[in-house]
């Protein structure tokens, strides 16, 4: 093998392991984006729970200073417990975190529009030709061909093309086209 071999297999080699680190980076950064959106809703939760709690106060404050009977008090009673309840349950609310799926880099999980799964299908049908393309390069090379450069750049525009349709398709499942 000479040099011109041996840069055709190591780009070979590369393509699909910067494909796969660049998929990986991209699930780094969606996860730091969930987590800080989630932390933000969490903060605006308990802003607002506390908010309403001290609402609850003072009108219970004010509601004891009116003269009522044991009646009308008891039904305040209610009133203020039902919204200290709600903002106890927009707290519970803001806690409850969905399950990461296993499976991301791949998009070996549910997708639920019918456009996102054709889009998963496409990029499953370039992670194929990835393959063989690299095992063709790697075949040529040993065999002493002189065509890598055109296979090397297939690989690459196919790595591209496989990144692109991965983005798509979590794009599409999640703004909801069908």
């Amino acid at each position: 093998m000479d040099r011109q071999d041996v840069v055709a297999v190591f780009v070979a080699v590369l393509v699909p392991l910067v494909t796969a680190l660049a998929g990986v980076l991209s699930l780094l950064v969606q996860d730091w984006r969930l987590r800080r959106s989630r932390a933000d809703r969490r903060r605006l939760a308990f802003e607002d729970a506390t908010r309403q709690v001290a609402f609850t106060v003072e009108w219970w404050t004010a509601r004891q200073l009116l003269p009522t009977t044991p009646e009308t008090l008891q039904d305040a009673t209610a009133v203020a417990q039902g919204w200290l309840d709600e903002a106890s349950a927009r707290v519970s609310a803001a806690e409850v975190q969905s399950p990461v799926p296993r499976g991301r880099l791949l998009l070996l999980y549910r997708f639920q529009h019918r456009s996102a799964k054709a889009i998963r299908i496409g990029f499953f049908i370039m992670l194929g030709v990835m393959a063989l393309s690299s095992l063709s390069i790697v075949g040529t090379a040993l065999a002493g061909g002189t065509d890598l450069g055109w296979q090397v750049v297939f690989l690459v525009l196919f790595g591209i093309l496989a990144l692109s349709l991965r983005f798509w398709a979590v794009s599409a499942n999640s703004t909801g086209q069908d």
